[in-house]
């Protein structure tokens, strides 16, 4: 009862305080909830902020789990798949997608990006021909990176895919479109005392090595080998991308 008379004063004063806001900044239609976060701490209804909004968002996901969101008229709750993006809307004025910002988290970017790279493109065709669905990204307990600065953790090495049934692992040859940025990044020194170019040489042949010894069957896919645009990308002629594929799968199709 005590935490719900709480709430209330709580969304009572939320309230006051985006009345005020909208009442000072006439030219403003919505903002953002965390840009608000200012004026409900001078207004005593949180203490301090953390992560740009954050106990104001916990708060507005409180209130949608309970379905009492209305009790903050002007809350606009933009709904993704993964997330909830919060905004403030003046009385009588409309909030709409196209005048705002898309807010897309950078989970969301990060995976939509992966799932339409070359990559992604070239295990689904192998997929198919191999009638297993590949574990991504996979990792095995021995097949690890170098000594993290503290000298007590290391990083296990992934192939971009391993297939149990086939007994096959995939791993790609970089692409050699490198922008000057990432050439740069290729010269820095690692903790290990080598250039992270020389890193990644040396952890091709430790998962070589590793997966020989583990009697698993890597194959190396250099993108060259498809038909690529000007800027190194496949041009994705899937039919001519599949007899490629088979070659180099050959032994392993069922």
């Amino acid at each position: 009862m005590e935490n719900s008379r709480k709430n209330e004063d709580r969304v009572t004063q939320i309230n006051k305080v985006i009345e005020n806001y909208f009442k000072t900044h006439t030219d403003t239609d919505w903002i953002p909830a965390k840009d608000i976060m200012q004026d409900l701490i001078q207004a005593g209804v949180f203490t301090k902020d953390q992560k740009k909004g954050l106990p104001l968002r916990k708060f507005l996901r409180a209130l949608d789990k309970e379905n009492v969101l209305d009790t903050i008229p002007s809350v606009h709750a933009q709904r993704t798949e993964t997330n909830i993006y919060w905004y403030l809307v003046r009385e009588g004025a409309t909030f709409t997608p196209n005048e705002a910002i898309t807010a897309v988290s950078k989970k969301e970017k990060s995976k939509e990006k992966r799932e339409n790279s070359d990559e992604f493109y070239i295990i689904d065709l192998c997929d198919q021909l191999l009638g297993e669905k590949a574990s991504r990204k996979h990792t095995f307990s021995n097949l690890l990176g170098d000594m993290h600065k503290r000298g007590k953790t290391r990083t296990k090495l992934p192939v971009a895919a391993f297939y149990e049934d086939a007994n096959v692992a995939i791993e790609f040859i970089e692409k050699g479109n490198k922008t000057e940025e990432h050439l740069e990044k290729l010269d820095v020194m690692t903790v290990s005392g080598i250039t992270r170019s020389e890193q990644i040489e040396k952890y091709n042949k430790r998962r070589r090595d590793v997966l020989k010894k583990k009697n698993i069957n890597l194959i190396e896919i250099d993108y060259a080998l498809f038909e690529c645009d000007d800027k190194m990308n496949l041009s994705r002629d899937k039919d001519k991308d599949i007899m490629h594929l088979k070659k180099l799968l050959k032994q392993y199709l069922k």
